[in-house]
């Protein structure tokens, strides 16, 4: 009976054990912040991908949601850095 509660008792600690690293991707959504020259002014945003087909676009501290209409996070910036916009 002894090993048996000891058994259950490692099966547990080891279930319940994970690496530090293994939430690490799931809590960070990658953002961009991009700008370009407007008449002399430089306009900034930053956009996050929101992990479920919609990104999120911040100027100025407003927020608006992009549905990203099936293209991933990295080519709608690089749509950008394509027309010339400054992205990282």
């Amino acid at each position: 009976m002894k090993k048996f509660m000891l058994s259950m008792a490692v099966l547990a600690a080891i279930s319940f054990t994970s690496c530090s690293s293994d939430d690490d991707a799931a809590d960070v959504n990658p953002c961009a912040t991009c700008g370009f020259d407007f008449l002399g002014v430089v306009l900034e945003t930053e956009y996050c991908d929101n992990g479920d087909g919609t990104v999120t676009a911040t100027v100025e501290g407003v927020e608006e949601t992009i549905d990203l209409q099936g293209q991933s996070f990295e080519a709608f910036i690089q749509a950008f850095e394509a027309a010339g916009v400054n992205c990282n």
